[in-house]
Formats: structure tokens, C-alpha cells, sequence
């Protein structure tokens, strides 16, 4: 049942805690996962410099997904091997799926500077302003703030503002991207394709692994759609996302967080 299958989850309010980021209740379901040497491939809102020190707790030995679907790193201890045609960066080599942050953060500053200040976004804070947001460690908000390829932001402007914002993204070739606790500015990219483009790489004689797909918010929508089986994590915080016109099967948990993530996970397993 388990054969070629490979598992792909979010991390803030799936695998970790919305509010204390504890991945502990999951212990069970990891374990399985060890055992059965199932790929289990962290995709994620988090950046590249974040998720270094992360993966070491969570013993996570794969490539992985960064920036809802930006990019792929293979770091150099990844079981994985490398495809051809990736480029080098600090963290290992990497498949680079949307434009860098410097392209979004001109776009949206020229248009911030003809309608006015109607959002904020991590290139105006400080790390004592993310851990204010997001209840993260200095050190967390430090890593959080290196970004590559996406510009998180906090919306203030009206809902007619909002629509014009979005079209002039469409304009752009960008998108906006609705997380748990910002809005992802970046390219057109999502965690859905870059599932796509990974999964047939994981398992040496299987180019089409039954993907397992866990996620609590809407930019995780476009992976639990294209999964075989999608699984939306219940969470205290908002309602759980839509998903239009799945490829598999949809569930959602009994349970908000990593303790929903774990029984939904042991189940399919």
C-alpha cells in the first residue's frame, strides 16, 4: 500500500503548531515514514535559510519545496540525487520555479507609491516586528526575513484596492497567495507544481509516486488539489480552504495541527 508513495506537507499549522511550532503530537506518523522509507518533502511558505536548522530537528534528510513553490533545494545530504540544470546557492543546489524577490518588491513598491500605504511587507520590518507577527525566536525572524523569491505582506487597504493590487500582479506575471498569517507575493509558481516537477524525482524506477498532500491554508489548495489523496488540517485559526475540482480524494482532520496531521497520516498509511 505504501510503495512509491511520497508525502508532501506544509509546515505552520500542519506539521507544526500554529502557535507554539511544536511538531511533537506527529512523532508516531514520522516514524512511520522513517520506517517505511517513504520521501516525505517539506513545502512550505518558509525560506531556504529557515527551514536549514529545522529540517536538523525534524531529521527530514530530502529536498524541499520553499516560498510556496518557488524553488526546489537539494541540499548536499539529500537522499535524492540532483537532476541536471540546477544552480548553485548556499543551501545546496537549486530548481528556481518563479522570478527573485527583487523583481516583486520593485513592482509592488511603484505601485504602493502611486496608491499609498496600503500594505506592509517584510521588506519594511524589522526581526522584532516579525516575532511580533508571527511569535517567532529573534533568531526565527532573522532567518524568516531572507527571502528569495516572494514578498509576505499585511493588507490594509480596502477590498476595491485589493482587486486593483491583484490585476496589476496578473499584469505583472505575480499572484498573491493567501497563508495562514500573510499574503505571498511572488511569481506564478505554487506549491501544487512544484509537487509536481519534484515528485517524479524521489523514487529511482517510479516516475508517478501516489502523492500525499497536507495543508491547512489556501496556498496550500493548489498541492492538496493535484494530490491522490489531499488533506486538510483542521485549525482553530480560520476555516479550512476549498478545494476545487481535486484530482484525488480530499479529507479533513478531526483534529487542528500536527495531531490531525499525524491520525489523518497513520490512516493513509
Amino acid at each position: 500500500m505504501t510503495a512509491n508513495t511520497a508525502v508532501f506537507t506544509d509546515l505552520d499549522g500542519s506539521l507544526l503548531d500554529h502557535d507554539n511550532y511544536s511538531f511533537a503530537p506527529a512523532a508516531e506518523a514520522l516514524a512511520t515514514l522513517d520506517d517505511q522509507q517513504i520521501p516525505w518533502i517539506l513545502n512550505t511558505s518558509k525560506t531556504a535559510a529557515e527551514l536549514v536548522e529545522l529540517r536538523q530537528h525534524l531529521n527530514n534528510p530530502y529536498p524541499y519545496i520553499v516560498e510556496n513553490g518557488a524553488a526546489v533545494v537539494f541540499p548536499e545530504n539529500a537522499v535524492v540525487a540532483e537532476p541536471e540544470g540546477l544552480e548553485s546557492s548556499p543551501w545546496g543546489k537549486v530548481k528556481a520555479l518563479a522570478p527573485g524577490r527583487q523583481h516583486i518588491l520593485r513592482v509592488i513598491r511603484d505601485w504602493r507609491e502611486e496608491h499609498g500605504p496600503v500594505f506592509t511587507g517584510f521588506s519594511d520590518m524589522d526581526a522584532p516586528k516579525v516575532c511580533e507577527l508571527t511569535g517567532l525566536p529573534p533568531e526565527g525572524a532573522v532567518l524568516a526575513l531572507q527571502r528569495e523569491y516572494s514578498e509576505p505582506i499585511v493588507w490594509q487597504g480596502s477590498d476595491a484596492n485589493w482587486q486593483v493590487f491583484s490585476d496589476m500582479l496578473a499584469a505583472e506575471g505575480l499572484q498573491a497567495l493567501r497563508g495562514g498569517r500573510f499574503t505571498h507575493i511572488i511569481g506564478d509558481c505554487d506549491k501544487g507544481r512544484a509537487m509536481r516537477w519534484l515528485a517524479p524525482r524521489l523514487i529511482p524506477g517510479c516516475t508517478a509516486p501516489r502523492c500525499i498532500a497536507l495543508g491547512d491554508g489556501e496556498n496550500d489548495v493548489a498541492m492538496l488539489a493535484l494530490a491522490d489523496e489531499g488533506v486538510i488540517i483542521r485549525s482553530a485559526h480560520h476555516e479550512p480552504p476549498l478545494v476545487p475540482a481535486p484530482s484525488g480524494r480530499i479529507h479533513i482532520t478531526d483534529e487542528c495541527g500536527p495531531a490531525g496531521w499525524n491520525s489523518s497520516l497513520l490512516a493513509l498509511l
